[in-house]
């Protein structure tokens, strides 16, 4: 049995950020990279994308239009906390992020998230409540979602984390079922029927 290339080269599976921004689109889509480590990222169901892409209309159409802010899917969000001095970088992508308004064409960094939102997965549970969990609360975000799916990915319940500052850890503010209302960083209430269609 030939032995993947990582055993021989541990090195092979770390990237500095402008080895990152050199690679095609196609092969970016595939990692996050925490402390310059690669981490693999696998493909959610359709059903999984369909609610994150809803969700993300439904905030965009609910946000005010004062103070700028965007609501994308599925880009980097730059850790600024976690760079180190020696170029080591890390980035997560959730599935939805909602951030003041950046310059066109510029990296978004944690410092202008205002809420991230991850979608669980089959297999990602652990990632999304206990990884991101603890990263996106050390880097100040101030509201995290998770939004869990049933046995038939219909959404089940979301998870409103927001975060003490004086421990900059999370902690559960609220469970919605039936229904997400949030007030920041703009109220916004969206059925969760809306999110299933």
């Amino acid at each position: 049995m030939s032995m993947p290339a990582w055993v021989d080269d541990p090195d092979s599976l770390t990237l500095t950020e402008e080895q990152y921004d050199e690679l095609p689109d196609h092969v970016r889509k595939l990692v996050e990279v925490i402390d310059g480590h690669v981490i693999f990222c696998q493909s959610g169901t359709p059903e999984h994308s369909d609610v994150a892409r809803r969700l993300a209309n439904r905030l965009e159409a609910a946000r005010p239009a004062e103070p700028c802010t965007r609501v994308s899917t599925d880009i980097d969000v730059h850790f600024v906390k976690r760079k180190r001095a020696d170029g080591t970088f890390s980035f997560r992508r959730p599935d939805v992020s909602v951030y003041r308004c950046i310059e066109r064409g510029s990296k978004l960094s944690a410092r202008d998230a205002l809420m991230v939102v991850e979608v669980v997965s089959p297999g990602s549970g652990y990632t999304d409540t206990v990884d991101k969990l603890a990263e996106y609360a050390y880097e100040g975000i101030l509201v995290y979602l998770v939004v869990f799916l049933d046995g038939d990915f219909y959404v089940k319940t979301v998870h409103e984390y927001r975060l003490d500052w004086a421990s900059r850890t999370y902690r559960l503010a609220y469970t919605h079922e039936g229904e997400l209302a949030v007030e920041d960083p703009f109220p916004a209430t969206v059925a969760f029927s809306e999110l299933d269609d």
